[in-house]
């Protein structure tokens, strides 16, 4: 059957492994044995008196055994720590330890063993520990006394020995210690009594030194007894919130490197740079003191100072979410590809105005004719033209002789041709046969020769003269024949001159109306043919002739006075002049017709040059006139409409050969033919660029078509509108779909949208970028609020970060990519849409982790782990450390283990048991007001203000030598309360490295 004992170990066995089942059940165990367990013998006053004293026996008779099983068993557990190896505890009731002393003599009497005695009531509690300070008190002394006494101990060790464990030299003075340790252990168990069980031990220290003290007063030291009880209220000040705040502000401020500036920078009031980001009082001074204090509060706290950071950044993160909750990034896309659209109707619809306006310009054009089509009617018409005006010359020449009836003297012809064949050496060529017919024709002549055989000789001649000179050149033939043409004019103009001398004859005879003469009416005459043909070339010179340039040759030279018309009437001969019979015709060929004979000359001469001319006789050039023409359609148009600088010439000798009637729409036709083969493209309308070019080349020849000219302007002015209206579109379009915005047009996806727009700000041109995305949303609401989702949603990818602050379930800020970000692009996130409120509200939040990276950089070794540091910052500085420390200083005194004997092993235990006390007892709710007051500047602001009143060296240093007495009885006591009498036993727990 296990004992209680065996079962509470195996429960802090199971407790430890975090078997809850296991802890339970040996729980209930436990409680299962208590009630079996027999009442214990002696239980009353009397026997608590008498287990209490010897507790104190026992204990100090077995504290050699107990401490050094305690170390012992405190390596083993360091060792099982650190190696995960099981290795057995030296029991409790080891050879000659308290506990063994205590079940030994139980054997002689039960009443012997102090676990057999049980104090219930407080009365019994009190007598116990009045029994225990007793013996705790006078059995180290007696140990003391008799060392000192046997010699074992002398000179220093002895008195060190009077001064921990009181003086033996008289019985009062052992007396008086009994009744200070009684008194102190008594006071102890009573104050235990009357607290929660966390408090007890430090009730029990409280209560014995207050026990004590009244001892020392009943003792005869009332006043050290004073100072002790000065000391004593601050050694017990961790007991009261007033004492704890009065030593925080102590240690606050022997941290803090420069209080006064601590305070005025907190009373400043600048803690919230973000609403609801609250600072640590280090982050809000800047004081390298209070960062030190910071860095081994949280070290030793980290939950706080986490949480803090966690509140911090919860924060912060909440405002820049804040910022921008709804909208939708992929609006900015749709509104972009939306613009895009509206860009492309609204271009196309000005396009398609253009276009049919330039269509328009180019149907004023009117139809076009193939070159074909406009070479054939060119030809037609000047085929037309010139055989009336041949007409018209044929009508002439019969306008001359019209009977045959004209007859003049041949005599200088004569003459030349025998001059010519009489000088003729004989060696030299003969005449062609052509020639010579000439001359034997000639030969024949009489002295009156009929007109019509003269100019029939001389048509005959000239044809002649041509051919020569076409197939020769200027040959002894050719000039023979000119020689003989110009003795035909010769004689044609002897014969007016005579005619004219008879007729003024017969007029100075009075046989003769001057009116009438030949000579007058050649006058009238050809006053008007010339009047007809001056008529004729204004016409012409205009441009605006009724109809073709030839019609006014058809105007006949009017006939003599006398002579017959073109009717056949008879042309009389001037009064005396004798008519023409037989042989014998007298030469009549008066000054009229050689005005019709010049006439026709004059109407042959202007058909040769207006028809047969270089330019346009080979457009009628053919074989015979059944036979097709030498020339093509098609270049008969481009002939006449030609390109280069002689455009304008031959469209005017054209013109002037045909009239503007039988002329111009066939050209115009053919021009307009030709621009559309040129510039004409499948929408209908004109390329400007080509129909300048082709304008260009035939400017020259378009001057003769000034209508035309303008109209081709026009559609040119309306075709090139329409392509700079195309241009135009073409980069809207463009501007439209490149750069930051064509990369928009192309997404859907919010995430892909977000980190497009979030690019913009590592671009060179960000702001540009930015603002281009901006004025391509305009005014849509929707839009805009997606833009700025975007950038919101981009900086919380990129800046706040996977690992979690604290337990927040939000991530954690990145503080200096933050910062450089709402440094740098402050101006893009202005053109994003963000307000200046909006932007200086980021500004607040890279402010805030600035501050708040105080914590975390300011006091850290740089290059270096700050592991070390920290621990060694959480040990140097913690509170309840330091005051342990001077506890120890005041209750243990200098010799501990160094004495070396009983009293040295009571010592070091009342420290160790101490130490555990204040710790359970909760003096380091110290560390926890410091703590909150580096957590909250506004309760380190009344710390640093508030002096703590400090208890002087001296009173110390008099409470550690008056209390020694009392603090060995006290501490016994207030430790062996839990163990419900068991013997003493010093069993330190190893619980790794300090926290």
């Amino acid at each position: 059957m296990p004992t209680i004992d065996e079962l509470g170990r195996a429960l802090q066995n199971a407790d430890a492994a975090g078997d809850v089942e296991a802890a339970q059940m040996l729980a209930t165990a436990i409680q299962d044995a208590q009630a079996q367990q027999p009442q214990a013998e002696g239980s009353g006053l009397a026997m608590n008196a008498t287990a209490g004293i010897n507790e104190g026996l026992y204990g100090t008779l077995g504290a050699p055994v107990d401490l050094v099983r305690g170390a012992m068993n405190m390596g083993i557990r360091g060792v099982n720590a650190a190696t995960g190896a099981d290795i057995g505890q030296i029991p409790s009731d080891s050879f000659m330890g308290s506990q063994w002393i205590g079940e030994s003599l139980s054997g002689l009497s039960p009443a012997l063993d102090p676990a057999n005695t049980i104090a219930d009531t407080t009365g019994e509690k009190v007598a116990r520990g009045i029994g225990q300070g007793v013996g705790y008190t006078v059995a180290p002394q007696a140990a003391a006394g008799a060392l000192v006494r046997g010699g074992q101990l002398s000179g220093q060790a002895a008195q060190s020995a009077g001064q921990i464990l009181g003086r033996t030299e008289s019985a009062g003075a052992v007396a008086g210690n009994a009744a200070i340790g009684g008194v102190s252990g008594g006071g102890a168990s009573a104050a235990m009594d009357f607290v929660p069980e966390q408090w007890k031990p430090l009730a029990g220290l409280a209560g014995g030194m207050a026990a004590g003290t009244a001892g020392v007063a009943a003792a005869g030291v009332p006043g050290l007894a004073r100072q002790g009880a000065r000391a004593a209220r601050d050694y017990a000040a961790p007991m009261t919130a007033k004492g704890r705040e009065r030593m925080a502000g102590e240690a606050l401020r022997s941290g803090t490197a420069d209080p006064q500036a601590a305070r005025q920078a907190i009373n400043a009031g600048n803690l919230d740079i973000l609403p609801g980001s609250k600072p640590t009082t280090f982050q809000a001074t800047g004081d390298m003191g209070l960062g030190a204090m910071e860095r081994t509060a949280a070290t030793r706290r980290p939950d706080l100072f986490q949480q803090r950071r966690a509140d911090q950044n919860a924060v912060r993160v909440g405002a820049m979410e804040g910022i921008e909750r709804g909208g939708a990034p992929e609006t900015v896309a749709a509104v972009v590809r939306s613009r895009l659209q509206q860009i492309d109707r609204a271009t196309q619809d000005i396009l398609d105005r253009a276009t049919g306006a330039a269509r328009g310009s180019a149907d004023d054009l009117d139809r076009g004719m193939t070159p074909e089509d406009a070479g054939t009617s060119l030809r037609g018409s000047l085929e037309a033209a010139r055989a009336q005006a041949k007409e018209a010359e044929r009508a002439l020449w019969n306008a001359v002789d019209p009977d045959g009836s004209l007859a003049l003297a041949a005599e200088k012809t004569r003459q030349k041709a025998a001059e010519i064949l009489g000088e003729r050496p004989v060696s030299a060529k003969p005449p062609s046969p052509d020639e010579q017919a000439i001359y034997d024709v000639l030969d024949k002549y009489g002295d009156v020769v009929p007109f019509k055989e003269l100019t029939a000789l001389q048509s005959r001649l000239k044809t002649e003269m041509r051919q020569e000179r076409l197939a020769n050149g200027e040959t002894p033939a050719y000039r023979r024949m000119t020689q003989i043409n110009s003795a035909i004019e010769a004689d044609l103009e002897t014969a007016v001159a005579g005619k004219v001398a008879q007729e003024q004859q017969a007029v100075a005879a009075g046989q003769m109306n001057p009116k009438q003469t030949l000579e007058a009416n050649f006058l009238r005459s050809v006053d008007a043919w010339k009047a007809g043909r001056a008529g004729e070339e204004s016409r012409q010179s205009l441009g605006a002739s009724a109809g073709p340039a030839g019609a006014a040759r058809a105007t006949a030279f009017p006939s003599a006075s006398g002579g017959r018309g073109q009717g056949g009437g008879e042309f009389p001969n001037a009064p005396g002049n004798p008519g023409l019979s037989g042989d014998g015709l007298p030469s009549n060929f008066d000054e009229a017709a050689l005005g019709r004979l010049n006439a026709a000359r004059e109407a042959t001469r202007d058909r040769v040059a207006t028809f047969d001319n270089r330019q346009l006789g080979p457009i009628r050039r053919r074989p015979s006139t059944a036979s097709p023409y030498d020339m093509q359609g098609a270049t008969v148009a481009q002939r006449v409409f030609s390109p280069g600088p002689k455009g304008f010439e031959n469209v005017q000798a054209y013109r002037k050969a045909v009239g503007d009637q039988g002329a111009m729409d066939a050209l115009e036709g053919y021009a307009v033919d030709r621009i559309s083969k040129a510039a004409m493209r499948e929408d209908g309308t004109l390329d400007p660029g080509r129909l300048a070019s082709w304008r260009k080349m035939h400017a020259d020849a378009l001057r003769a078509f000034p209508d035309l000219d303008r109209r081709i302007a026009n559609a040119g002015a309306a075709s090139e509108t329409m392509a700079r209206i195309g241009v135009q579109r073409k980069a809207a379009l463009d501007a439209a779909q490149e750069g930051i915005l064509g990369r928009l047009l192309k997404l859907d996806d919010p995430a892909d949208i977000k980190r497009t727009v979030g690019a913009v700000f590592s671009a060179q041109d960000g702001v540009k970028r930015m603002r281009t995305i901006r004025q391509a949303i305009g005014d849509n609401k929707e839009a805009k609020q997606g833009l700025r989702k975007a950038v919101a949603d981009y900086m919380a990818e990129r800046f706040v970060g996977n690992t979690e602050a604290g337990t927040s379930g939000v991530g954690t800020m990145k503080s200096d990519t933050f910062q450089n970000f709402v440094r740098q692009n402050s101006f893009a996130l202005s053109e994003a849409g963000f307000s200046g409120e909006e932007i200086k509200l980021m500004q607040r939040v890279a402010e805030d982790l600035q501050r708040a990276n105080r914590s975390i950089a300011s006091v850290r070794i740089p290059g270096q782990s700050n592991t070390a540091q920290d621990i060694m910052a959480a040990s140097k500085g913690k509170i309840t450390q330091t005051i342990l420390d001077r506890m120890i200083a005041a209750v243990s005194g200098a010799g501990g283990f160094v004495v070396g004997n009983v009293g040295g092993g009571l010592a070091a235990y009342v420290g160790a048991e101490t130490m555990m006390a204040l710790r359970h007892a909760g003096l380091e709710t110290i560390d926890d007001i410091v703590a909150d007051a580096l957590l909250n500047p506004a309760r380190a602001r009344i710390l640093l203000t508030e002096p703590a009143k400090q208890a002087e060296r001296g009173t110390l240093k008099m409470l550690a030598r008056l209390y020694r007495q009392a603090a060995v009885s006290t501490a016994a006591v207030s430790a062996d309360q839990n163990g419900r009498g068991k013997p003493l036993q010093i069993d330190v727990p190893w619980g790794g490295p300090p926290h």
